[in-house]
Formats: structure tokens, C-alpha cells, sequence
């Protein structure tokens, strides 16, 4: 079920999704002006925020949408684990798992069309959403990311959230736009000029050269949507 693909485009009645060959992984790479931007169930507000301040008429947009292995499945006789299923069985449930993000995703699509910006997919499966948004900021090659946070635009000692956490850790190449519910984006904090803030900045440049080169398994992108 890991694996690295590409979705052919939204136009298309039933999108399918292909397996692309290691020479094609080059185009994973971002260029200047690509914009990524993390959604959920309910981020229309960050990605309203990236239109509108982060995205140029030439800009692409990507939509990363990190979601978790399937480890059980509910069926009517309870809860089993995927071990316990037959190929078929959990072939199906594959498929209506995949259904279930693309209709997550045809919102977000859709904006992105209306304000005629081109826009991909890049679906990544894992469990630490966090850290593998940080993964994914050196194999693409990411300049911009904007993000979505819990907190409170009026909120002192509310505990940090995973656009602050990614804020916080990724590379300096890299501007982390963290956006409240409320649609205002967080401020910047004032740089620190410490051993610890290099230390953390270093770490995680080396925790995404160590990923890099298997990252892609676990990655789906797909093709632009004009």
C-alpha cells in the first residue's frame, strides 16, 4: 500500500492513480514561487490565506495531506487488524479510504481553480504528521509552507501545535506560515542568535538528508490541475 504515485488529473471522471518511475521523481523537486500547503478536514481558511498572500498568477500550489497507515479496519464483526483481512478485502477498504481523500481534497481543488492557480496533490502516509511534513521540506526542495494551528490568535501559554512545532524545526531556506483559525497568521518570532537555535536548525537539516532517500515510498503526488 506504500508506494510513490502520481493521480492523473481532476478533469478526468474517475481519477486513477499510476505508479511513476524513479527517473520521473526529479519533478518532485520545487522550484521558486511554489506554494505547500498542509490540509486537514477543515483548512479552507489557510489555504484562503496562502491564495491570498502567498501565491503569485505563476505560482503552483501543492496540497499536503499527510494520513495515517491502516493498521485495522471496522468491519461488522469488529474491529480487525489488516492482517486479518483477505487481499481483496483490504484492497477494497483501500479504495474507499483513497475515495474519502479525494473528496477531502476536491474543496480545496476547487479553490485553487476558481482563483485559476495551478494546483497539485501530494498525499503522504504516515503517523507523525509533524515530522513528516519536516521530511518532506529537504526532498522537495520546499521554500514555503504555510500551515494551520489551534491555538488562539489571543492565546499566551495555549500548548503548541504541529505548524508551530514545524516552524520551529525547519530548515532556514524554508518560510513556515502558521495561520489561526481566525485567518490571521501567526507572527514571527524574533530570531535567536544561540548555539541551541543553530543546533535545532541542524538537526533537522540532517534528519531530512537521512530520510531522503526512501521518503519518496511513502509519498503520492499528483499531476497539475489546470
Amino acid at each position: 500500500m506504500e508506494g510513490y504515485h502520481r493521480d492523473f488529473p481532476a478533469t478526468l471522471p474517475s481519477p486513477e492513480i499510476v505508479e511513476i518511475a524513479e527517473e520521473s521523481r526529479s519533478t518532485a523537486a520545487g522550484r521558486a514561487g511554489d506554494v505547500y500547503v498542509a490540509v486537514g478536514k477543515h483548512d479552507l481558511h489557510v489555504l484562503k490565506w496562502a491564495l491570498e498572500h502567498a501565491v503569485s498568477p505563476e505560482s503552483r500550489v501543492f496540497l499536503v495531506h499527510v494520513f495515517s497507515p491502516i493498521a485495522y479496519v471496522a468491519t461488522p464483526v469488529g474491529r480487525l487488524s489488516r492482517s486479518q483481512l483477505s487481499k481483496d478485502q483490504l484492497q477494497v477498504y483501500i479504495r474507499e479510504e483513497s475515495n474519502k481523500r479525494r473528496h477531502l481534497l476536491d474543496k480545496y481543488i476547487q479553490l485553487c481553480n476558481e482563483s485559476k492557480i495551478t494546483v497539485d496533490t501530494m498525499l503522504v502516509e504516515s503517523n507523525a504528521s509533524a515530522k513528516a511534513i519536516l521530511e518532506l521540506i529537504g526532498v522537495a526542495n520546499i521554500t514555503h509552507l504555510v500551515m494551520g494551528t489551534k491555538q488562539s490568535t489571543f492565546s499566551r501559554i495555549s500548548r503548541k501545535g504541529k505548524g508551530e512545532y514545524v516552524k520551529k524545526y525547519a530548515p532556514e531556506y524554508c518560510e513556515v506560515s502558521v495561520v489561526y483559525d481566525d485567518g490571521k497568521k501567526m507572527k514571527d518570532e524574533q530570531p535567536q542568535n544561540s548555539e541551541a537555535s543553530n543546533s535545532s536548525k541542524n538537526a533537522s537539516n540532517q534528519v531530512a538528508r537521512n530520510y531522503e532517500r526512501h521518503f519518496f515510498e511513502c509519498v503520492c503526488f499528483s499531476r497539475k490541475f489546470d
